[in-house]
């Protein structure tokens, strides 16, 4: 058997507010379609996070259809476990694809049989590893799908690598980590396809989806031709570099790095980049000057100069508030509910789900205790 594994494919997602960057996620997500019926695989199977929120737009939900026939016409089936973007309260989308014929909804409680071989599923379960872990199903020689981030590859990941292999599932597809990544322990394949589309300026690498053949347990890659993305180091000159690359540009999104050498203007270098034809120009700053010019939680005493143009980098930020908040005596759950609201993988409109789904679990297992 031969299936088509991709996850975090974030349809829907408006990124830098452009609607051609909407549009290069849903042609991402097609082009994997695509792909699948070209090799005529035996299923495609989806790790989560189908959406990029759980209100997709007319548009979003039109073209997702449009690709799901295309399936259903090709004989090829749609398995999918739902992510943490796109879970609702109750009825899925993954459910109302179901009941169209479009797809089939993996289940924790029962296997979904293809070919002989059992698929089990785990939708996004949350944040404390110990839930997850209660969660996760017994699937031996079978295959497991699940949206969860694992611990090799985030330390504060929620899923244990070991719990993955005490499952007994000959294969583990994983969505929500956005790069691709593979380990084969005591025989069995474990991995992540990664994100179809670049969701943030971090996902560097070429995108693409896994074709893998069960039975031999070979995976192979299948390159997604996305939109180009052009960075420049902080140890060049921005200017100098774009005027380089000019042939790269346009069309292009074209992310700057700043260092400390550089002593011009942000708005020259948005300026030169859009004259190229660059979409969207993205500048970090990671001049040492930059950082000590905002201090998020006590702005009045930030010391700088006065009215420095920068865009601090949100991975400083996060540093910066870190740090602080740590000065001050919140309890474990304050501080829980706080990364889940800096938590880049949550989207804004899943905030007050996944808070409410937190304080459940902490009022059952204080009960429980």
């Amino acid at each position: 058997m031969k299936i088509l594994h991709l996850a975090d494919t974030h349809i829907g997602t408006r990124q830098y507010g452009l609607e051609v960057r909407r549009a290069d996620f849903s042609k991402a997500f097609q082009q994997a379609i695509e792909i699948a019926i070209h090799e005529g695989v035996d299923a495609v199977v989806h790790a989560g996070d189908l959406f990029d929120d759980r209100y997709p737009t007319a548009e979003d939900l039109h073209e997702t259809l449009r690709a799901l026939f295309l399936l259903k016409e090709a004989g090829i089936p749609f398995l999918g476990v739902v992510g943490n973007h796109e879970q609702r309260r109750g009825v899925q989308w993954l459910d109302l694809f179901a009941h169209l014929g479009l797809a089939v909804h993996l289940s924790a409680e029962r296997p979904h049989e293809l070919g002989g071989v059992p698929f089990w599923g785990l939708d996004y379960a949350g944040r404390r590893s110990p839930i997850v872990r209660e969660r996760l199903p017994r699937c031996d020689d079978g295959v497991l799908v699940a949206h969860q981030m694992l611990d090799r590859v985030q330390p504060q990941g929620e899923l244990a690598f070991e719990a993955l292999l005490e499952t007994g599932a000959r294969v583990v597809l994983l969505g929500d980590y956005h790069e691709h990544e593979v380990w084969r322990e005591s025989g069995r394949l474990i991995t992540y396809s990664g994100s179809t589309e670049r969701w943030s300026l971090d996902e560097k690498k070429p995108r693409g989806v896994s074709v893998i053949d069960l039975e031999a347990g070979v995976l192979e890659r299948r390159r997604l031709e996305t939109r180009r993305f052009v960075y420049v180091p902080p140890d060049e000159d921005p200017l100098r570099e774009l005027e380089a690359r000019r042939a790269q540009l346009k069309g292009a999104v074209v992310c700057v790095y700043l260092g400390d050498g550089w002593e011009g203007s942000v708005q020259a270098i948005e300026e030169r980049a859009r004259a190229y034809g660059a979409l969207a120009v993205r500048v970090r700053d990671r001049r040492e000057r930059a950082l000590l010019a905002l201090d998020p939680l006590d702005p009045e005493g930030a010391e700088g100069e006065p009215g420095l143009a920068v865009q601090l980098e949100f991975g400083n930020l996060d540093a910066l508030l870190s740090e602080r908040l740590a000065q001050r005596q919140l309890s474990e759950l304050a501080r829980e509910i706080d990364a889940i609201i800096r938590d880049p993988r949550v989207a804004d409109s899943n905030v007050d789900a996944e808070v409410t789904r937190l304080l459940e679990a902490s009022l059952q297992h204080e009960e429980a205790s």
